[in-house]
């Protein structure tokens, strides 16, 4: 089914535009620069067989993040500049510790029975740094609700089946844990009807990785409840005077009686990640920063077959290329933006969002001063909903906290882009839950306006045939325009977009 929704933006309103109907001729010069030669030649590059996939932390993510340095060096961007440089090496990176755990890190000693992970039990972070006895745990339903108080220190039950089927219950999920981490809950497990049922729907390589202990600046999330999907059967073993099903008519919280034991192994290696920072300071409002991010990193290898990634995200990768090009060469002819622009390639996100977590927990320009960020996340492919629709786009958050974002970007594509915008997965409703999936969630957690673009999901994804061959470069260069006009709206518009609406 096609997207409940297909808008073509029609409000225009200030800064960039001239007046109804007339596109800012700067503009249109400088986008003219993003071409499907140089999205092919970048793309072909990235993801090809020598670049292994782009592992994070491996040697494929580092000669890409080599690369990009490259480029950007060539298109006259310099390095960082003081202060903001005290956290950047060779003037372009930012670099993050990561720990990369051995598979069954975790287990749960029921009795005489172990829980071993992808057998009875999955987690995707490892917190835990000792064995943790569990003597009881307070069941929460699904964890909408959370009590007024008695959650600290205790370990906290929830039930997948109430948070929907399949993978899609785990942004759900991921939403819920974040409440109980901050509502200081030591441990999450969450009964799930099938283990096996849910690894099909996801990705999982041979190890699982997560940010290095990061000091004093952590937050909860990194540092708090570690969470644990239990298979039912296992869990009802673990519980022993009652069962998921029966729990799941539960309303009230519940202190249960449970008698097992979390050990924790050792983790295996450590590694460092990049995010690769290319900065174009603005003129008379420099102070204020447009971020434009995309993940440039995948998964790597498997059992000697490469995972090239071209659409994921390789296709957001080389648009930011393109779209750095395009505002180096402004400021170099003298028509910079007035605002600042960061084009920040960020890698982990197939680990877990970390790149991006790791710079809206450190960021290199105060978060208070970021416009926004618009994400680029798989752009270059045509989904089975829009097999014969014309050219399109998902556009996933723009109205989540900012009206004026929203009514930005569908402004920039009435003059210049002429995709159909699809809301679909915009809803909050959306079983997919892709607006809590890609880099920009971590900025709009904090606050800061954010969009993604996306163009769906296709029998590629995650799998070795997302290869260069399958992209469509037509459509890749006419969704980078829309990102470009984006942001080139809001770095010369006389006033800074406004958050009118609450973080979720």
């Amino acid at each position: 089914m096609i997207g409940l929704k297909h808008i073509l933006g029609i409000v225009l309103f200030g800064g960039a535009l001239l007046s109804f109907g007339q596109a800012d001729s700067l503009a249109v010069r400088y986008a003219n620069t993003i071409t499907q030669d140089e999205l092919r030649e970048h793309l072909t590059l990235l993801a090809g067989d020598a670049y292994q996939g782009r592992d994070t932390g491996k040697e494929g993510q580092k000669m890409a993040a080599a690369y990009l340095k490259e480029q950007f060096t060539k298109d006259g961007i310099p390095p960082i500049p003081a202060p903001h440089a005290v956290a950047i090496t060779e003037g372009y990176f930012q670099s993050f510790g990561l720990l990369e755990e051995q598979s069954g890190a975790i287990r749960i000693v029921v009795g005489e029975r172990v829980l071993e992970y992808k057998r009875e039990l999955l987690y995707f972070n490892e917190v835990l740094k000792a064995d943790v006895p569990i003597a009881e745990v307070v069941y929460l339903g699904d964890g909408e609700q959370l009590p007024q108080a008695g959650i600290t220190g205790r370990v906290v039950l929830l039930n997948g089946t109430l948070l929907g089927q399949g993978a899609s219950m785990l942004g759900p999920l991921r939403e819920r844990v974040e409440k109980l981490r901050a509502a200081g809950a030591s441990l999450v497990l969450v009964g799930v009807p099938s283990l096996v049922a849910l690894m099909e729907g996801i990705h999982l390589g041979g190890s699982r990785m997560r940010l290095e202990d990061t000091g004093a600046k952590a937050e909860p999330m990194k540092s708090g409840a570690q969470m644990i999907l239990v298979d039912e059967a296992a869990m009802d073993q673990l519980l022993r005077s009652t069962t998921m099903a029966r729990l799941a008519h539960k309303h009230r919280p519940k202190t249960i009686r449970v008698a097992c034991q979390v050990m924790v192994s050792p983790l295996a290696r450590h590694f460092t990640g990049e995010n690769v920072l290319a900065y174009i300071r603005g003129a008379d409002k420099a102070d204020e920063v447009v971020v434009i991010t995309a993940h440039y990193d995948h998964i790597g290898v498997e059992n000697g077959v490469v995972y090239n990634g071209a659409d994921d995200d390789g296709s957001g990768t080389v648009a930011l290329l393109e779209i750095a090009e395009a505002f180096a060469k402004a400021k170099a002819e003298g028509h910079g933006p007035r605002r600042s622009v960061l084009v920040m390639p960020v890698s982990g996100e197939e680990k877990g969002l970390l790149g991006s977590q790791y710079y809206s927990e450190h960021p290199v320009f105060p978060l208070e001063n970021t416009v926004a960020d618009l994400n680029i996340d798989m752009i270059g492919r045509v989904d089975s909903a829009h097999a014969s629709s014309p050219p399109y786009v998902y556009v996933i958050g723009s109205d989540r906290l900012s009206s004026a974002l929203h009514t930005v970007n569908e402004q920039a594509n009435t003059m210049y882009a002429h995709l159909l915008l699809d809301y679909t997965f915009n809803a909050e409703s959306d079983p997919n839950r892709f607006y809590y999936r890609s880099d920009h969630y971590n900025f709009a957690r904090k606050g800061v306006p954010s969009v993604f673009f996306f163009s769906g999901v296709h029998e590629d994804y995650h799998q070795p045939g997302d290869d260069v061959d399958k992209i469509r470069f037509d459509l890749l260069q006419q969704r980078a325009l829309l990102v470009f006009h984006t942001a080139w709206i809001l770095a010369n518009r006389e006033e800074r977009i406004v958050v009118d609406k609450p973080v979720k």
